[in-house]
């Protein structure tokens, strides 16, 4: 199953930057992966606040330091804004959900940042239990899935393994993610849609142009 997953990111991934294989990099260094994060934290941070429109954010994410780096960065550009309040929840296992979902339940729009070291098996059993709260307590605010969730098809997945997360995402219009088209230089974010038999993008709300340095070190991260 964990090659599933990687091999549906790489292919996914690959679509959108055309020039991998061409010609070796050098693999980022733990500075660099969370300098990279800042870049793409700030991003995702404004298009919570500024795109989806959210007056408060909360953050679900695992305990990888990377994760951690994203998060941090999100939860900065969040702060800035300074509209409303911010709630982050680390989880260690799918058991912690429930307690995680109490920490971010009361926020506008709650976002799914699950990749980083963590293996995607690992990740993906987080990504589930979160789900699963979502879809018990029926929660109305937008929901933002990290591209590491988003590519994968982890909630299309747990769509297809349980019903009543298949019935809550199915009829969940206010459902997001940022992508990369590195061709380009661009973060694209998107208003997508979910259901147990497919995932897309219903329709780009917001691009935005990537620096030099931020473009690099993602084209570099591939």
């Amino acid at each position: 199953m964990h090659k599933r997953f990687t091999a549906a990111a790489l292919g996914s991934l690959l679509m959108f930057a055309p020039w991998v294989g061409v010609q070796a990099s050098t693999p980022l260094t733990l500075g660099e992966q969370f300098t990279l994060r800042s870049y793409t934290g700030q991003a995702m941070g404004l298009a919570l606040t500024d795109v989806i429109k959210a007056k408060s954010v909360g953050i679900a994410t695992n305990t990888s330091s990377i994760c951690a780096s994203l998060t941090g960065a999100m939860g900065g550009q969040i702060v800035a804004k300074g509209k409303g309040g911010l709630g982050i929840a680390s989880l260690n296992s799918a058991e912690d959900a429930a307690r995680a979902y109490a920490v971010v339940k009361d926020q506008e729009a709650i976002a799914l940042i699950f990749g980083g070291q963590t293996p995607a098996e690992e990740n993906y059993a987080l990504v589930r239990a979160m789900l699963k709260e979502l879809a018990q307590n029926n929660y109305q605010g937008a929901v933002l899935l990290h591209v590491r969730v988003w590519l994968p098809k982890m909630a299309q997945r747990a769509a297809s393994e349980d019903a009543q997360i298949a019935q809550y995402l199915a009829a969940k219009k206010n459902l997001y993610t940022v992508t990369v088209d590195a061709q380009k230089g661009r973060a694209l974010v998107h208003q997508v849609s979910v259901s147990a038999d497919a995932q897309q993008s219903v329709r780009v709300l917001h691009e935005v142009s990537m620096n030099d340095s931020w473009l690099e070190l993602f084209k570099r991260s591939i």
